[in-house]
């Protein structure tokens, strides 16, 4: 490709930069369910108050997803994407001084902040720097570090609470974001293009940058495409946190799984749900030719099949079977992240890629927020109902792939 004459391979160090901003990231957002013990008896905090860190992080993100996204698109990865590390980095190294609850909770608006930022921030990036032939790969790696990130919180975080305490884990997290941040300044570039004297089309590609940029949001709500995108991920969503909330209970009371293996087939599709993400990329690429549609089709496709199969789930099955379930789980629910934000944004065209994250990802979010509530709510009647609901959001989701046209974006 004539990009690649340009930027020679540089576009490997971008991507491991967003990688490891992204697992750092993710460590200080997953850090309060592993630490959750330790900060209890140290602040002497209800339970209730521990889930609030949580909770805090991930309503501030909602809330600076499309403000992150117009910032982008209007100033460019590096400024912003140092904005985003040195928030993370601040709110968790201070954190890790602080005894006050209300202080804590505080400074995780800072963390939450920083978690919004980070989705429109890598898909401009990775749209800027990688070509359709490798983009959906790119993206699936990047987002591998989101799984990555809550397995290594899992393990270091309790290990230096165990060490000396909770404030050492959290603050080794914000010197983290903050080394992240200072590499960003150091070696993001911009653009992989190098622009010639006599290049013809300089002028033009400037003139459609500044109009892709002076897009609004209500611009991009007007695009049928982008929209449909959005629709999809918040249903394939619903979904996901669903799954995520009450996998391991209905392990245990409908199908009488004792709670370490009921555990453990969530954790399975967790780690198939990071695989996929790179799977269904390089699938994309690669076996597609850069459609992104066909594999999201597949992926609503087996995400139906598979909840529908669990409604009729009976315990007298053999236990191990089920583990089929939790893979097929992880390869749909949650393995559809990085090519869904893909086709979103090649929906909206690159120097509006920041912008349409921030608003998929919020929509999304509602999916995310009203899955576990209306899973929850079924389930009295029965869990036949509830994965019923599932299945039904599932299949919706597939036949909103058959209406959305695909736009390949090359740029």
């Amino acid at each position: 490709m004539k990009q690649k004459k340009h930027h020679a391979g540089y576009e490997w160090i971008i991507l491991v930069l967003l990688l490891l901003s992204q697992l750092i990231l993710s460590m200080g957002a997953y850090a309060w369910g592993p630490l959750g013990p330790f900060v209890k008896k140290s602040l002497s905090l209800t339970p209730v108050q521990v889930g609030s860190l949580t909770s805090t992080i991930y309503l501030t993100a909602v809330i600076f997803s499309i403000p992150s996204g117009i910032s982008v698109d209007r100033w460019g990865v590096k400024l912003n994407l140092f904005i985003c590390m040195m928030l993370m980095g601040t709110g968790m190294l201070l954190a890790g001084f602080t005894d006050s609850y209300m202080s804590l909770l505080v400074l995780m608006t800072l963390a939450g902040a920083s978690y919004g930022m980070i989705n429109p921030i890598a898909s401009k990036a990775l749209t800027v720097w990688f070509d359709t032939t490798f983009r959906a790969t790119a993206f699936g790696i990047r987002q591998m570090g989101v799984t990555a990130g809550g397995a290594i919180a899992g393990v270091l975080l309790i290990y230096l609470a165990q060490l000396k305490d909770w404030n050492l884990a959290v603050s080794v997290v914000g010197l983290l974001a903050i080394l992240i941040g200072i590499d960003g300044i150091l070696f993001y570039k911009e653009s992989p293009v190098k622009p010639g004297k006599n290049d013809k089309n300089r002028a033009k590609a400037a003139f459609d940058k500044k109009n892709n940029q002076n897009a609004s949001i209500f611009d991009l709500m007007k695009n049928r495409d982008l929209i449909l995108a959005c629709l999809i991920m918040t249903l394939l969503c619903l979904g996901q946190s669903s799954i995520g909330a009450f996998l391991v209970l209905y392990l245990e009371e409908d199908l009488g799984f004792p709670a370490l293996p009921a555990g453990s087939f969530l954790t399975a599709a967790m780690i198939s749900g990071g695989v996929a993400r790179v799977f269904w990329g390089l699938i994309s690429d690669k076996l597609f030719n850069a459609r992104r549609l066909p594999v999201m089709k597949i992926i609503c496709a087996l995400a139906a099949i598979s909840s529908l199969i669990t409604c009729f789930w009976v315990n007298t099955l053999p236990n191990l079977l089920f583990i089929l379930i939790a893979v097929i789980f992880g390869f749909s629910y949650l393995g559809f992240q990085g090519i869904a934000v893909v086709l979103l944004v090649e929906a909206s065209g690159a120097e509006s890629a920041g912008k349409a994250t921030g608003l998929g990802i919020t929509i999304a979010w509602v999916g995310m927020v009203l899955g576990p509530i209306i899973y929850g709510t079924l389930v009295p009647q029965g869990y036949f109902f509830a994965w019923l609901f599932v299945a039904i959001t599932s299949f919706a989701s597939f036949l909103l792939c058959c209406i959305i046209r695909e736009t390949a974006n090359s740029a």
